[in-house]
């Protein structure tokens, strides 16, 4: 559960009302708060990308999210969310009221006057980022050889005072992936992000900037007094209840990097922990057979057992590996009746990882590459795109090339398991 809910949930929303009651009847009859109380619905402008938001198989996710999701709980009405691949568009959208928030992915050095800046709700260090043998990446490095991302290009350079090159694409983990080839390189991102890029990139130097912050703000138009004043009191409280914290925590959560089981480590699994997930795997009624569902659970759950009628249901086999098979189910619906065979399976596994909105973006691209969309050895070939050519989908950025590796190791933990279940 998002940890921002819990105040005033079906209740009046008595600060706002209280902040509208302040205001002169002229600005209330303008008022956005009073908009969105009354048409239940709060539009924020979210940054898509891999750090601030963007569906996941399991849902929405990101900081940004999180808080925006939190603060429609708080008032009572349904978020909205409105991704943009820019700053520019996103303060366009706010500043031409089709957006209620803006959320960028920090603050702007300056705004147009009608634009408002809400409360902080965290800063974070620049990180100098080069090739493990550089003691101090980016002090000596040429300028040709230093690149930002496009978004960060201003900060960086009002921050360091040097010259900076604005790379090709939009991804941290693209970037990195593309300079880590040559002998010397250099880039600078928020250290909020590393914790995401560090299971990829066990082996980079990383050396803290001194001084160089960025600020998290968001954004509301000047004249809507009661929603900046709504905005400052939802953080207040989330600072004070602690999930500000909670949500602040997430962001350094490492992400879990798909890499292949070492196989004596797997056999060792099947052996030991295996014998109480085929149990619970055998009643599970699926579209996939229960060897798909038990190595999904071990890829992602390291097949977890709790003897103890208390223990949480993620904890629970049975419980777990149920809810694994209905999720399967319900994504094999949602594919096109047409893709058949072993070829269906590999993109209901697929959709498992991303969600089938990912899934039909690939194959979109998989169409415009004059491939077939029906056929898993085509699309599989698209779907890496998907986390640098995303800002052209209709469902944004996602991590294509996780779900082709989630994809082949489902296949070799599943044939693995059916292999020696042969000879028992």
């Amino acid at each position: 559960m998002n940890p921002l809910l819990h105040h005033l949930s079906g209740k009046i929303l008595l600060v706002a009302i209280t902040l509208s009651w302040l205001l002169p009847a002229s600005v209330m009859a303008q008022s956005t708060l009073n908009s969105v109380l009354e048409e239940q619905t709060l539009k924020v402008g979210l940054i898509n990308d891999r750090h601030h938001y963007h569906l996941t198989g399991s849902g929405p996710t990101g900081f940004d999210y999180g808080y925006a999701r939190g603060l429609a709980d708080y008032l009572g009405v349904t978020l909205q969310v409105v991704p943009f691949y820019s700053e520019t568009k996103l303060y366009q959208a706010l500043t031409h009221n089709t957006i209620h928030i803006a959320a960028p992915r920090f603050r702007p050095a300056a705004i147009k006057p009608e634009l408002a800046y809400g409360p902080v709700l965290f800063t974070t260090t620049l990180v100098g980022i080069g090739p493990e043998n550089d003691a101090a990446p980016c002090s000596t490095t040429e300028a040709g050889q230093r690149l930002v991302l496009p978004h960060l290009h201003g900060a960086v350079t009002a921050i360091t005072g040097s010259d900076w090159q604005k790379s090709d694409g939009t991804d941290s983990l693209t970037l990195i992936n593309e300079m880590i080839d040559k002998a010397e390189f250099c880039t600078i991102l928020p250290v909020t992000w590393l914790a995401a890029l560090r299971g990829y990139f066990p082996s980079l130097n990383e050396q803290l900037l001194p001084g160089a912050t960025l600020t998290k703000q968001w954004l509301v138009r000047a004249g809507d007094t009661a929603l900046l004043s709504t905005l400052y009191e939802f953080t207040h409280l989330s600072r004070t209840n602690g999930s500000l914290a909670l949500l602040k925590d997430e962001i350094h959560e490492p992400e879990k990097v798909l890499v292949k089981p070492d196989p004596r480590e797997l056999v060792e699994q099947i052996n030991s922990r295996y014998p109480a997930i085929q149990q619970a795997a055998e009643v599970v009624q699926s579209t996939l057979d229960g060897t798909y569902i038990a190595a999904i659970d071990y890829l992602l759950n390291d097949w977890r057992a709790a003897p103890h009628e208390q223990a949480k249901e993620s904890d629970k086999p049975a419980i777990r590996l149920a809810q694994i098979g209905r999720k399967l189910d319900n994504l094999q619906a949602q594919l096109p009746a047409r893709i058949q065979g072993s070829d269906r399976t590999w993109f209901i596994l697929a959709a498992y990882y991303l969600g089938t909105e990912h899934i039909e973006d690939a194959r979109q691209l998989t169409v415009e590459a004059g491939a077939n969309p029906d056929l898993w050895v085509d699309v599989k070939q698209q779907l890496p795109r998907l986390q640098t050519d995303y800002s052209a989908t209709r469902a944004g950025f996602a991590h294509g090339a996780q779900a082709v590796t989630f994809v082949d190791q489902v296949r070799y933990v599943a044939e693995t398991l059916t292999l020696l279940m042969k000879g028992t």
